[in-house]
């Protein structure tokens, strides 16, 4: 490039500049004129020369250049100490690395400095997708750096139906062993011990309300993440009880089924030949159940049996003898419950009010287990689930509702049959990040609305039920979702949301490889200042001696 062409291309910035020099120069030139043939002037001129100087040093930033293998180079975020930034170094056998905010600054300012890198690792989060947009032609790699006990990944349910089981993946490293504890408020639903190290976690609630949901993820007293999801109502369901005799145990589980909206019918024996009959929010005479609670001692009962040829779901409870009775549920219908003794106690303690029958159950093929009580399921030609808990009322009288609504909505979760629509949508949801959402069961509308968008579904080319759509928020916090629903978009701040952003631009299969090149190299910022400082305490310090 010319001198001409050079000039051509100063902003009005440089020409400010450029005058500003000049007018420096000006001003120093008089000042030193009025001071002709005082003392010590030949060292008042060769200050303020030297100062003139060095601020015209400092806004041209000259540069040399020097031979470097820049086949790969390290690009740091801030924060990140030293002795990690030497350990990538070494392991890579990476020679250059740059700050993030230099390299930003390089790849923005010198249109040849891409040309003169190869393979990019990014250490940390810092870097921001117009950085990376501009890489597309080079192989980034990715080093995620988190502090001790930040959450580096975690994934849930963005929308759920109420009573379904909630589920928090993620990973962590803790720096010590600690436990990590999943609230609802200030009530613990759910915890896990962390070990000192890398560790992945799992937790998992019912979902107990309806609407906007907030869990928090917390450690050592302190809340890490929050964890919000949007929840539906369920549709209620049809439970039959059927019980050898009426209790406690059966009235207040009926009472609670009630309570949520679910239409229950209680048949008890109460003498030889006598039953009685109890119904809840009970509206149609043709009553058909999508649920059976009953005891052992009605597997053979003609209802229950009835049901199970028809595919509906049966949940045995009120167990005595445990390993008799699951012979006798294995000979009636067919499953194959096997229960080892684990205590010679007659019960063994689950919680406070508390207890359970001392078995345990053994792996057996089409077998779910419940993971917090003693409570499985298996597929048959329709559900059936044994419970070996005793008496779960005593909860109920002490208060502890939740603990008890944990019990019974993951049961009834696992005994339900598929729902008629499902949204799998994932969170962490981030705003203007690409995501996938799919719609299981659905033959409703050919479109969905989001936001303020209508957005045309695309249909499976496996499954005419199962459609998707991709589509990127624009804003965070709440934001509408169908007619009904709401997710929630994550704002721009957080770690992971950092990391999210540098996902879409990673790749392998692009590469730009240069054994050797000269890079320009500039004289730290810092530098420039502490000689500019110098020269000025020299020049306030000159007149005073």
């Amino acid at each position: 490039m010319n001198l001409i062409q050079q000039i051509q291309n100063l902003s009005i910035y440089d020409w400010l500049l450029g005058m500003s020099l000049v007018a420096l120069l000006f001003i120093q030139y008089f000042k030193l004129i009025k001071e002709k043939g005082s003392k010590r002037y030949g060292v008042k001129v060769g200050l303020n020369i030297a100062l003139w100087l060095i601020i015209s040093l400092f806004i041209i930033n000259p540069s040399y250049h020097k031979q470097s293998d820049t086949n790969k180079i390290l690009v740091v975020s801030e924060n990140i100490p030293l002795e990690i930034i030497q350990k990538t170094k070494d392991s890579l056998k990476i020679q250059e690395y740059f700050t993030q905010q230099k390299f930003n600054k390089r790849l923005l300012e010198n249109d040849g400095f891409e040309t003169q890198i190869g393979q990019i690792y990014f250490l940390g989060q810092d870097v921001r997708p117009e950085i990376l947009s501009k890489l597309v032609n080079h192989t980034i790699h990715w080093l995620p750096f988190f502090k001790d006990n930040e959450i580096q990944e975690v994934q849930w349910r963005a929308i759920v139906n109420k009573g379904d089981i909630q589920e928090i993946n993620g990973k962590i490293h803790s720096s010590e062993n600690q436990k990590l504890t999943l609230k609802w408020g200030n009530q613990t639903i759910d915890s896990v011990n962390l070990k000192k190290g890398f560790n992945y976690f799992s937790l998992r609630t019912p979902v107990f309300s309806i609407g906007r949901n907030t869990f928090d993820l917390v450690l050592n007293e302190e809340k890490i993440q929050e964890i919000k999801f949007f929840s539906q109502k369920n549709q209620p369901i049809k439970v039959l009880m059927i019980l050898s005799n009426p209790d406690f145990e059966g009235k207040i589980l009926a009472d609670w089924l009630g309570k949520n909206g679910n239409q229950v019918k209680i048949i008890s024996n109460v003498a030889k030949n006598t039953q009685s009959t109890i119904s809840i929010n009970q509206s149609e005479s043709d009553f058909v159940a999508d649920i059976i609670i009953t005891d052992p001692n009605n597997a053979e009962n003609t209802t229950v049996k009835k049901a199970f040829n028809e595919g509906k779901s049966i949940l045995f409870i009120n167990i005595e003898q445990a390993d008799l009775a699951a012979k006798s549920i294995n000979q009636t219908f067919g499953t194959n419950w096997a229960l080892k003794r684990i205590s010679t106690q007659e019960n063994i303690p689950i919680l406070t009010d508390l207890t359970a029958k001392p078995f345990a159950f053994q792996s057996t093929d089409f077998q779910k287990l419940n993971a917090e009580f003693p409570i499985a399921i298996q597929k048959r030609n329709g559900r059936i689930g044994l419970s070996l808990l005793n008496e779960t009322f005593p909860l109920i009288l002490s208060g502890d509702s939740l603990t008890y609504m944990k019990i019974w909505q993951g049961t009834i979760h696992y005994l339900l049959p598929p729902k008629s629509t499902t949204i799998l949508l994932d969170g962490p949801i981030f705003s203007n990040s690409k995501l996938e959402m799919n719609f299981n069961n659905d033959q409703k509308s050919s479109s969905v609305i989001i936001e303020e968008d209508t957005i045309q579904k695309q249909k499976s080319p496996i499954n005419s039920t199962s459609n998707k759509v991709y589509y990127s928020f624009k804003n965070k916090n709440w934001q509408k979702f169908q007619d009904s629903l709401e997710v929630f978009v994550e704002d721009n701040h957080s770690e992971l949301t950092k990391a999210n952003a540098i996902k879409p631009y990673l790749n392998t299969s692009n590469s730009s490889i240069n054994t050797e090149q000269k890079l320009s190299v500039g004289v730290p910022e810092w530098i420039w200042f502490i000689l500019i400082l110098s020269i000025l305490t020299a020049l306030w310090i000159e007149p005073k001696i």
